[in-house]
């Protein structure tokens, strides 16, 4: 069976995530630090599916924390939804931003390495095409941020991708 993890796994998309997760087999461990979340998600998921998470309260920018984690769950893949999402407090706070995404997306990459878990999905934003040239938009719209939100996620997919090129044993999608 498939072991994920999940960052930001107590969060609006990580927990309706790892309910589909779930329903569908796999094993879901959750990691969140409770920055955009709450403890009772907890219960809330467990009686949804009848199922008590394995869970780990941390920062995605520990990377120690997220070896260990990687290492004794056995986990197989990572999907990251952790990150600050607010676009008018990046633009008050950039170097927040800055820190806990791209930073915090870099301990995640650099821990994952270390253990040997090559298969990652990032949760991009739509923020990273900018003004819409047309629409609807798709994969193919030229990337233009036009807040630090927008380009943390850009540069989050930008770094990505130069670490899949690099290595072909990476599976890395967003």
């Amino acid at each position: 069976m498939t072991r994920v993890l999940l960052t930001g796994g107590l969060g609006y998309i990580g927990s309706h995530t790892a309910v589909v997760l779930a329903e569908a087999g796999f094993e879901v461990v959750l990691y969140d630090n409770f920055s955009n979340s709450k403890r009772s998600v907890l219960d809330r998921l467990q009686s949804i599916t009848g199922v008590r998470f394995p869970f780990v309260e941390g920062d995605v920018r520990d990377t120690a924390l997220l070896e260990e984690t990687l290492r004794s769950y056995r986990i197989d893949a990572v999907i990251h939804f952790a990150g600050r999402k607010a676009v008018g407090e990046s633009v008050e706070q950039p170097l927040d931003y800055y820190d806990n995404n791209v930073v915090g997306t870099l301990s995640l990459a650099r821990a994952m390495q270390s253990v040997g878990v090559e298969t990652l999905v990032f949760s991009s934003s739509a923020t990273v095409y900018g003004e819409p040239q047309y629409l609807p938009i798709d994969e193919e719209h030229p990337t233009s941020a036009t807040n630090p939100y927008g380009r943390t996620k850009l540069h989050i997919e930008e770094m990505l991708a130069d670490f899949a090129n690099s290595d072909s044993t990476w599976r890395v999608d967003w």
